[in-house]
């Protein structure tokens, strides 16, 4: 099954690079919106779209500003020009304008991943309504080991200095803070137990470049944003929200982050949170030796809310 690859106008004319699958041979039951990570591409969810697909769910993912092949329109991989995180949110929402016009009346659920997932919170402050469901795969409340206001001030030290576009050591330094636990074989053991896995993210040019102090400090200040108890005040009530993580995920610091995310969410009043934390498994639960069970339990709660 080959996605439909083609573009989506953003609001500021960006074209952003959009892939889309859809099942073989019925309409869809819903549309899963997938939102990536940090350092990474829309491709890279092909196998878990494709399987989706096949049990009768469209499935959209787009390439953030400096990633994929949107990267070439807003100054390379890690680079956004003026526009970052609010820009990409924005993206997400013209996305979806654009598979509701084509799809009316299908249920939209998001799925974000890592830096993705944080995205996902921003949107669901920002149009919450518009979803069924949100999904939030290798999740953390808040940057680890990049307090907000020591890592604010370094990358505006680092802006004045070179510029927005200017690249910056924020993701090269946190990346290899993630694998401190693991071997160093490539530097990305904190990613999967599926050494191939890591193998091929390592040989993908679009994977694990840094990013411009510009796109560091946004998100920062994203996060800083999606925390704000007046912003999670935002989100509906009613919104479904799941949340999958790999216990042995360094981003979260031993589950820490991820309870603090569960208690913000119960505090809110949020009426259905769900979570399950995989035994042994690392940051990329799609990519893990156990994606089976990861998938099968996605659909499964999938199947439950649309």
């Amino acid at each position: 099954m080959t996605p439909r690859a083609d573009t989506t106008e953003a609001p500021d004319g960006v074209p952003v690079a959009t892939y889309t699958w859809f099942p073989p041979d019925a309409p869809p039951r819903a549309l899963v919106r997938i939102a990536h990570g940090a350092a990474e591409h829309a491709r890279r969810y092909d196998r878990f779209a494709r399987f989706l697909a096949d049990h009768g769910y469209a499935v959209v993912a787009s390439d953030h500003r400096g990633h994929g092949a949107t990267a070439e329109h807003t100054g390379g991989y890690g680079v956004v020009g003026e526009s970052g995180w609010r820009a990409v949110v924005e993206d997400l929402k013209a996305v979806g304008d654009r598979l509701r016009a084509e799809m009316p009346g299908v249920p939209h659920v998001l799925l974000g991943h890592s830096m993705g997932s944080q995205l996902a919170r921003d949107y669901a402050q920002e149009y919450g309504g518009e979803l069924a469901g949100l999904v939030l795969s290798g999740t953390f409340r808040s940057l680890p080991g990049a307090e907000t206001r020591t890592s604010v001030e370094r990358l505006e030290e680092e802006i004045a200095r070179g510029g927005r576009d200017a690249l910056s050591d924020f993701v090269p330094d946190l990346f290899a803070s993630f694998n401190d636990p693991y071997e160093h074989r490539t530097g990305f053991e904190w990613l999967s137990r599926d050494e191939a896995e890591v193998d091929r993210y390592v040989a993908d040019e679009a994977c694990g470049f840094p990013f411009s102090a510009g796109l560091s400090l946004d998100w920062v200040l994203g996060v800083r944003k999606i925390n704000d108890p007046r912003q999670l005040d935002r989100v509906p009530r009613d919104l479904p929200v799941h949340v999958a993580v790999g216990d042995r995920d360094p981003c979260h610091q031993g589950m820490t982050l991820v309870y603090e995310l569960l208690e913000d969410f119960r505090y809110l009043g949020l009426r259905e949170v769900s979570w399950r934390a995989y035994e042994g498994a690392r940051h990329e639960i799609l990519n893990e030796t156990n994606r089976d069970e990861v998938q099968a339990d996605l659909l499964a709660w999938l199947d439950r809310h649309v």
